[in-house]
């Protein structure tokens, strides 16, 4: 047994002074209490920590199977299996994979037992892509009670507008969004489905979304801190779907996060030769929960918003069995943080072989002392501990 004692642990309900009892052969919670007494447990003191759960990265691109990282898309069968035992030996934590879906493939995606579907209405230089013919016929087919994810720009709007601007700002302008949210969810009532918009950059968008109980959304936190502002210094890097806003959606997007929000990074780690051809997308996996963090201590918003936003809610929406909370029977993915130490992002201190971010040189707050996998320790505030395999694929449960 291992007994976590003197922390504040952090809940979508608050903060309390409790100790973590886990058992270390199950990897769960045993119990949650105040003063737990265990003589033979092993002892670590969180005394001045936060304990939050693990965060959950509901959308992230990785960069496997090298050396060709953006190909083959994940259509098939057989590249899905094929990546599932790639994930199975590389993973060093928790994981599910996303099937991908193109204008013929729904009959190996209905069959594939993806735990969801990635959904692009906009063209990709790839097989992904979906018109909107295609995509209602996806959401006829697929199960169900699984999440269809969207990438919601309207590509004749896109098609369009590029005819006239070159700037990509001004080609996937706000109303391409919007338009595809609202033709997502329509068909997600029509067909009596579960949908997730993928990283809203509106407050109009997430207006829509909360007018239907079947649908979830997140946010980039790349689109809370960033603007188009901030692309005189970024350039080149700075470039991604959809893409930065101005400063004042980016306030009024802050002003909608609430209590059924989830954050995600849309994690893509291109080379900076990549971003220089034209690559969209940004690194974010590794600076998502440091940068929620550094929101609660200017408190834009409260700890118990992140544990909701980044943890529970993700493991809501894509049914992820025992994640998501700090509760007795849960897995033991937790991370203790000290609030009170400040540290520089820099691409030096980030675990990603693009050896990049946008927000180099950004200071924040919340300091990250440890993360537990299971009870096992994953990271000790230095170095990455937990090996390839460590990971385990989570089957989502059904509603």
């Amino acid at each position: 047994m291992i007994l976590i004692s003197g922390g504040k642990i952090v809940t979508p309900e608050g903060v309390s002074q409790s100790d973590i009892l886990i058992d270390e052969k199950s990897g769960k919670i045993a119990k949650v209490g105040v003063a737990l007494a265990q003589s033979k447990a092993k002892k670590i003191d969180a005394r001045g920590l936060f304990i939050l759960p693990g965060a959950i990265d509901g959308h992230v691109h990785f960069r496997d199977p090298e050396p060709c990282y953006r190909n083959p898309a994940t259509t098939t069968l057989a590249t899905y299996n094929s990546k599932l035992k790639l994930a199975k030996k590389r993973c060093r934590c928790d994981y599910q994979l996303r099937f991908g879906a193109t204008n013929s493939n729904f009959r190996a995606a209905a069959k594939s037992k993806a735990p969801s579907l990635k959904i692009f209405l906009t063209k990709t230089n790839s097989e992904l892509y979906c018109t909107r013919a295609s995509a209602a016929r996806h959401f006829r087919s697929f199960p169900k009670n699984q999440p269809i994810c969207v990438h919601a720009e309207d590509e004749s709007r896109l098609a369009s507008r590029s005819a006239k601007y070159s700037e990509h700002g001004k080609i996937h302008d706000k109303l391409a969004a919007q338009i595809a949210c609202e033709f997502v969810l329509s068909q997600a009532a029509k067909t009596g489905r579960r949908v997730h918009l993928c990283h809203l950059t509106t407050a109009k968008e997430v207006d829509m979304c909360r007018e239907h109980s079947n649908a979830t959304y997140e946010i980039n936190p790349a689109h809370l801190y960033l603007s188009i502002d901030d692309l005189s210094k970024l350039g080149f890097l700075g470039k991604m779907n959809p893409p930065l806003r101005d400063k004042q959606e980016q306030k009024r997007l802050w002003r909608k996060i609430g209590e059924d929000t989830i954050i995600a990074s849309d994690h893509a780690p291109h080379l900076v030769p990549h971003k220089r051809a034209g690559a969209p997308g940004l690194p974010g996996v590794g600076t998502l929960l440091p940068l929620m963090l550094q929101a609660a201590h200017a408190r834009k918003i409260t700890l118990s918003s992140v544990a909701r936003m980044c943890s529970c809610n993700p493991a809501a929406a894509f049914q992820l069995p025992g994640k998501g909370e700090i509760k007795k029977g849960n897995d033991a993915d937790l991370v203790l943080v000290d609030m009170n130490k400040k540290w520089k992002i820099s691409a030096k201190n980030r675990q990603s072989k693009c050896n990049w971010t946008p927000f180099e040189g950004m200071e924040v707050y919340g300091k990250i002392a440890a993360v537990y996998l299971r009870g096992k320790l994953a990271y000790d505030g230095q170095k990455v501990l937990s090996k390839p395999g460590n990971g385990c694929e989570v089957k989502a449960h059904s509603d």
